[in-house]
């Protein structure tokens, strides 16, 4: 049986694990554990409070999560992590997840890990990943980690160091708990500082609105020879040489979308090569040809090509964080003559160029040996 005096060291640690400036205080940030009632071992031994850090169960495996369920909200933190003599340096934060053994599927874990080259640390996991070499450079082990988690909707942002290194749309989980993961017997896991906004719907609203709607083509025309289609809401272009234009047209805009792409054969000898255009128009030679316009060039493998994010036969992107059949998100930011490339929320590209004022988004089927699905379509006017 626990004593008063345990649980009021509990309450005092779980206090001092959230150290909150005047500022953020005012902006409505809170503590995330608050006494004995807001929080709870879900699986796995007891997780301890010490020096205002609260530290994983060295000798298991398990989680620990808040008893609130939230589903809008900001979440800032640090964490440091040492994989001692284990194989890998792995725990992970829960976001949206359930009260079960498994909440990396039933929720959203951002991940922790700079051995797993599937999903690294800033992966959402099992879902969209970072990239490992860029994760080493922004959050190395045993060092303190700033993070920031934000959930709006089906939009995740997270920041690690005060970079964004994830920007996905998600609509699997809405609500759940929040928890923090101690993966394997032998790593050192700890986490202070924790405190958490929540936001209203009005708060989460930034003016994105659907371009697609998930369910069928309107509003798009197509042009070339790929063939178009809807499935488990994506668009997906396959089939040959081709483009899907919006019917609208715009000049000073953000677009953002999820997108994926693999080969028509596993075996095939050609790498996937597809692209975003904006500001563009069918070609008026030949409808059917390249269009005349921008192109954010998908493209997941270094060599003399333009990789993924690159501004398309004018500016390459800084560096490659996409690889072949993993979805990641594409931001498109056109102001003028100022285009901005966001892979993943990593800014790739920044240039001014004035080739193009205005015309429709399109995506591209770059030939028969690439499949290109692309879901979760949003624009706003700038």
């Amino acid at each position: 049986m626990r004593t008063v005096s345990f649980w009021i060291a509990w309450w005092i640690a779980g206090m001092l694990c959230a150290q909150i400036s005047p500022a953020e205080r005012r902006e409505g940030f809170r503590p995330l554990f608050t006494g004995r009632n807001s929080m709870k071992v879900y699986a796995g031994a007891e997780w301890r409070f010490e020096r205002g850090e609260l530290t994983g169960p060295v000798h298991s495996a398990g989680w620990i999560g808040t008893t609130a369920e939230y589903e809008n909200f900001i979440l800032r933190g640090e964490y440091w992590i040492d994989k001692g003599n284990t194989h890998e340096s792995n725990s992970g934060i829960f976001i949206r997840a359930q009260r079960t053994p498994t909440p990396w599927v039933d929720g959203y874990e951002i991940q922790i890990s700079l051995q797993d080259p599937k999903n690294p640390t800033g992966s959402i996991y099992g879902r969209v990943p970072t990239n490992l070499e860029r994760m080493r450079e922004i959050a190395p082990e045993k060092q303190w980690n700033r993070f920031e988690i934000r959930a709006c909707g089906p939009f995740i942002t997270v920041r690690i160091n005060d970079e964004v290194v994830q920007e996905a749309t998600l609509h699997e989980h809405r609500r759940g708990v929040i928890g923090f993961q101690q993966h394997h017997p032998g790593v050192t896991v700890k986490f202070r500082n924790l405190r958490i906004k929540t936001l209203s719907p009005a708060e989460c609203d930034e003016g994105w609105k659907p371009l697609f709607n998930g369910k069928d083509l309107t509003g798009w025309f197509p042009t070339g020879l790929a063939r178009w289609s809807v499935k488990d809401g994506a668009i997906v272009g396959e089939g040959g040489m081709g483009h899907l234009f919006t019917e609208q047209t715009f000049t000073d805009f953000e677009v953002r979308m999820m997108i994926r792409i693999r080969p028509f054969k596993e075996d095939s000898p050609f790498k996937p090569n597809n692209g975003i255009y904006f500001r563009a128009q069918p070609n008026p030679e030949n409808r059917n040809n390249w269009p005349v316009g921008f192109e954010a060039q998908v493209f997941n493998h270094e060599g003399p090509d333009y990789i993924t994010g690159s501004l398309y036969n004018r500016v390459r992107a800084n560096r490659l964080l996409t690889r072949d059949g993993d979805w990641f998100a594409m931001r498109i930011r056109a102001k003028g003559d100022h285009i901005q490339i966001f892979v993943n929320g990593q800014k790739v590209v920044d240039t001014r160029n004035g080739d193009f004022k205005s015309g429709h988004i399109a995506i591209q089927c770059h030939d028969p040996f690439t499949i290109i699905e692309t879901r979760d379509i949003y624009w706003r006017p700038l």
